[in-house]
């Protein structure tokens, strides 16, 4: 036992024994009063009865007269005496005997509660040190460790030359110690810490402890002066027949003494009784051992701080958990909800202490996931954690030191990491607007580089969540069939095959195989990787690696998870358009581009940046009868500009006008078709057993049935069979249906809806079908992408969903939305959709798509995977799709975005907010298809590996 704390034990024992005397002095005292009643009772009774028998005697009629004068004037005398006596035993026990033990009862109280406080003090201390000594042994035993390490990794450069060993095993030997050297300043650090801690609560000991010593002064001060005035007032109750003043005279000299030094010499008695002489013991605080200093002579070290060895009775071993142990964790875990400003540190090592214990880590982990959980359920918390810096913080040290300590150990519990992950995910800090995870920081932790550890996790995942995955995996598929596969889309796992449905091939069922599932589950894996920041080379490696020991999974699944993994990677196009307010250009080389040195092309490009301040109105169009050069450049310009940017608010009024626009917009005049010869030939050439017949009929019966009254099935169909005969290239897709009945329910008249459909679909949607849809693809792409320069914090959320832009973008390109159609009579926003796009082309259904997103995204935010799919499936059957008319669809939006002004076309707002340009655009396919090369490239070489 450490000296300081064997001498204050033995002063905390010899205190209590002399707090017992005192308290068997007080009620020695109050049981002597008590006595004396009973005395002067009995004696009341006997004298009071002696009295009786006189007058008994008297009554008996046989004395002589002068006898019974004399019986009647002792009988007489003794009741009185009787009553007397029997009057100050009652005086006594109201005046002296209850007052006494009344303030016995607080004398032993008062005591009892400075013995309690006594040992508390004891205990606190004791405790104290032996966290402070845990630290000081694990902080030895890691320098220890570092230095046999270090030995080690200089042999190996002799091992080196003589051709032993290599490079790479220097390198790994080297790491590893440096890895331990880490721990150990950690280690270090809490040492410290624990010291500073350890040596502030030794002096509040002190502080505490004094206290306690002058309380048991004062409370034996008022024991003597309580008993001295009640023994006093007892002496006046009592008759005397002798002079008392000389004894008063003493009593009072005695008082005088007493009053002027009445501190009572506690710590000099209890130090008598512990039989230690003075001055023989010394405090001294608590110093910082080295490792180098015990590694001299440890042996002097153990004498002088034995405590400060971790005993048995202290050590973690085992796998069990404390009730305390319990407790400290969920106060704790119980602060990442609310405001917490209290220094945690002392709690925090207690914490690593504990994470030590495989059952602690996994109790740790567990209560962590209840009670968000419970938060999130009950409105408390948000799906991301998001916790103070400092709480970050404080958790990321405790997360760093767990994965350490397992790594250090070779300990590895799948199950606890898994639930690790996960949650890492999920507890995030703000940086400015941006949100950063706790995964994001423990990139640099050896463990991930372990590819075998990775092999084991997805063991653990695909044995005890494989019922889990397979549900999500069938959420998807659902998803993809009822918004996707009508459409001639259908997602397999997560990279796209788009399927041209030919007759019997539309029956096929979409079914939740192996393959699936093993996908599912690597996704989650590519996830983890992914929120890591691993190193490019490391993540292909560990997919490879795992994929590779699999039978059910296609080369697809695998080319898609790196596709994944070079999207965290490469983040050039992120820095350069964050903001997406970065020029894209210099104006000087814009200037060249656009021969502005020449001063036609000058007044026509100033002609058309006053275009904004003109309504149409002011008849624009006027500026193309300038000259020829005017209406080259301007009149398209002219006509898609007032289709995006109309101040004229979209209804019935200004149909017409629209119609115009959009047809000048698809330059239908310059098509030069018959339509009515087209129509013949397909009906005499075309075969009735055609592939494209059956599923054009029922795609047309079973999509637009809710406007049978406004558009004739047979009209649709043949618009369909013609453009599909005329395009053998592309044939018929599922989607063009929804295309083509929105033109026809547009425009109202079957030639200029079918010249209209031809120039969207050879224009537009034309190269989505072809070339093994690498365009539709590149739109995948370019989606993502956009989305996260314009959307960081859903795109981040989405991704850690693990839902792909394809899960539910797919039909919004094929279809440009029209699918609307389906479940709405009118819808205003489509009609916006439109116009954007035929200004701006997919600029404008980028940005279209972006602005409903932004309106969306606070409550998609506190959506999960199931929920977000089935969301924005639903989407086009919303309520933003189902207003009719531009002015009730503004007052909608207004709810969401109250900058929108009521006289003012939504078009222009929702164009002002996204700066996406057609470089842009073009500069992302130039990044897929490069990106591509290199996937392609990557692949081939971890296949080859």
């Amino acid at each position: 036992m450490n000296p300081s704390i064997e001498y204050y034990n033995l002063q905390q024992h010899k205190l209590y024994e002399y707090m017992v005397g005192l308290t068997q002095n007080v009620t020695g005292v109050e049981k002597i009063f008590a006595e004396l009643i009973t005395c002067l009772q009995d004696f009341s009774s006997a004298i009071s009865s002696i009295g009786r028998k006189f007058h008994s005697q008297i009554s008996s009629g046989n004395e002589p007269d002068i006898l019974v004068c004399l019986y009647q004037q002792v009988s007489n005398y003794l009741l009185r005496l009787s009553q007397n006596w029997d009057n100050t035993a009652q005086k006594i026990r109201s005046e002296i005997a209850e007052p006494y033990s009344q303030f016995v009862v607080n004398f032993r109280q008062t005591n009892r509660s400075l013995n309690s406080d006594s040992k508390k003090q004891v205990a606190e201390i004791v405790e104290t040190r032996k966290e402070m000594c845990k630290t000081q042994e694990e902080y030895w035993k890691l320098m220890k460790l570092f230095e046999q390490k270090s030995e080690q990794a200089q042999q190996m450069i002799d091992h080196i030359e003589k051709g032993n060993a290599t490079k790479e095993d220097f390198q790994r030997q080297f790491n590893n110690s440096l890895r331990i050297q880490e721990l150990a300043d950690g280690m270090e650090k809490d040492y410290k810490k624990l010291l500073q801690i350890t040596n502030e609560r030794w002096k509040l000991f002190h502080q505490e402890w004094d206290t306690i010593f002058a309380n048991v002064g004062l409370n034996e001060q008022s024991r003597i002066m309580f008993t001295k005035q009640t023994v006093s007032a007892l002496l006046k109750l009592l008759p005397f027949d002798q002079d008392q003043s000389q004894f008063e005279e003493k009593i009072s000299d005695l008082e005088l003494k007493l009053k002027q030094d009445p501190k009572i010499p506690i710590r000099k008695l209890i130090e008598k009784r512990m039989q230690i002489q003075e001055g023989s013991f010394k405090f001294s605080f608590e110093e910082f051992i080295s490792y180098e200093q015990w590694k001299k002579n440890p042996q002097s070290h153990d004498q002088a701080h034995p405590v400060q060895q971790v005993q048995n009775q202290w050590t973690l071993v085992g796998d069990k958990i404390l009730e305390e142990e319990k407790k400290l964790i969920d106060r704790y875990l119980y602060s990442l909800f609310q405001i917490d400003l209290s220094d945690k540190c002392e709690q925090i090592i207690k914490i690593k202490q504990i994470l030590q214990k495989p059952v602690g880590r996994n109790y740790f982990i567990t209560s962590l996931n209840k009670l968000h959980t419970k938060s999130y359920q009950d409105k408390q918390a948000k799906f991301y954690l998001t916790l103070t810096t400092e709480q970050f913080m404080e958790l990321l040290q405790l997360i760093r030191h767990w994965l350490n300590y397992v790594d250090l150990n070779e300990i590895y519990e799948s199950e606890d990491i898994y639930d690790l992950l996960l949650k890492a995910i999920r507890i995030v800090r703000m940086d400015g607007k941006e949100r950063v995870n706790l995964a994001s920081q423990l990139s640099d932790i050896p463990l991930w580089t372990k590819v075998d550890r990775w092999i084991e996790l997805f063991q653990f995942i695909s044995a005890k969540k494989v019922d889990e995955k397979r549900k999500q995996a069938q959420s998807i598929m659902q998803q993809t069939q009822s918004t996707i596969l009508k459409k001639g889309v259908r997602i397999i796992g997560k990279g796209l095959s788009i399927i041209k449905n030919f007759g019997a091939q539309q029956s096929n069922m979409i079914e939740v195989n192996e393959s699936e599932i093993c996908y599912m589950i690597l996704d989650e894996i590519n996830l983890f990787i992914y929120s890591l920041k691993l190193p490019s080379e490391l993540s292909a490696e560990i997919i490879i690696q795992i994929a590779s020991q699999q039978q059910h999974i296609d080369k697809d699944h695998v080319v898609k998870l790196l596709e994944k993994q070079e999207d965290l990677h490469n983040t050039q196009w992120k820095k350069l358009f964050k903001s997406g307010k970065v020029l894209l250009t210099h104006k000087t080389e814009k200037y060249e581009r656009n021969k502005l040195y020449i001063y036609e092309n000058k007044v026509i490009q100033g002609c058309g940046a006053c275009l904004k301040f003109l309504s149409i109105q002011d008849q624009p169009q006027k500026l193309l009868t300038l000259n020829s050069n005017f209406n080259k450049q301007l009149k398209h310009k002219i006509k898609k500009f007032y289709l995006g940017n109309s101040q004229v608010l979209s209804d019935e009024s200004t149909h017409q006008l629209r119609l115009r626009l959009m047809s000048q917009a698809l330059k239908l005049k310059q098509l030069n078709i018959d339509y009515v010869e087209m129509k013949t030939k397909v009906g005499i050439e075309m075969d009735v057993n055609n592939l494209y017949e059956e599923t054009i009929k029922l795609d047309v019966q079973r999509s637009l049935h809710i406007h049978k009254d406004k558009i004739n099935s047979n009209v649709l169909q043949s618009l369909l069979r013609i453009y599909a005969f005329y395009n053998q290239e592309v044939g018929y897709c599922q989607g063009m249906n929804y295309i083509a009945g929105y033109l026809y329910l547009t425009y109202q008249d079957q030639e200029v809806a079918y010249k209209a459909f031809d120039r969207m679909m050879n224009l537009y949607f034309k190269e989505l079908y072809i070339n093994d849809f690498s365009k539709l693809k590149t739109g995948f792409y370019a989606f993502e992408r956009l989305l996260c320069i314009f959307l960081p914090e859903l795109s981040q959320h989405l991704k850690d969903q693990k839902i792909d832009a394809s899960y539910y973008v797919a039909s919004w390109f094929i279809t440009l939305y029209s699918n609307v159609f389906q479940y709405s009579q009118r819808s205003a926003l489509l009609n916006v959709i439109w116009d954007l796009f035929l200004a701006e082309e997919w600029k404008g259904f980028y940005k279209a798509t972006f602005y409903i997103f932004s309106l969306i995204q606070q409550h998609i935010l506190n959506l999960e995977f199931d929920e977000i799919l089935h969301f924005l499936g639903q989407l086009i059957k919303s309520e933003i799709f189902s207003v009719s008319t531009e002015k009730e669809l503004i007052q909608y939006i207004q709810k969401f975005d109250k900058s929108v002004k009521d006289d003012v076309s939504i078009k222009k707002t929702i164009l002002s907010k996204f700066r996406i340009t057609n470089k842009m655009l073009k500069s992302l396919e130039s990044e897929y298809h490069s990106f591509q090369l290199k996937l392609n490239k990557k692949f081939n070489q971890c296949m080859k590996r």
